[in-house]
């Protein structure tokens, strides 16, 4: 049994929708998950950063800000700012990682780079 065009545009859309959602908790998950590791001050975390010349109150700084983006993704009415942000903290921290020859650590980012520009699509798509 065939289906019409609506019910295939209709079905293609929820697949979507889903996908974004799924994306989207994830993203918030992660940066809420980083987030609070950074505002805690794990000690390795903390040594890590040092050997980027980033002082303790950096790290909560940067703590604070993907705090902040994990829940404004949340927010239809700011997500696209915190999309902006997003993109611009995973490119620095992507930079910070290259730049200091951690190309293995570069590989989070660049991940969670790649889930926010295909949830950024995705999200422009179905909105």
């Amino acid at each position: 049994m065939a289906l019409d065009n609506q019910t295939k545009r209709t079905i293609e859309s929820n697949v979507m929708a889903s996908v974004r959602n799924i994306l989207l908790v994830v993203l918030c998950a992660g940066m809420m998950g980083m987030g609070m590791v950074k505002m805690v001050g794990v000690p390795e975390l903390v040594e890590r950063f040092a050997e980027w010349g980033f002082n303790r109150w950096m790290v909560f700084a940067i703590g604070i800000i993907e705090l902040t983006i994990s829940i404004t993704l949340f927010i239809k009415s700011t997500r696209k700012y915190a999309i902006l942000a997003l993109v611009a903290l995973l490119v620095s921290a992507l930079s910070t990682h290259v730049l200091f020859g951690d190309q293995m650590g570069a590989i989070g980012p660049f991940a969670v780079l790649m889930g926010t520009l295909a949830f950024w699509w995705l999200d422009s798509k179905v909105g």
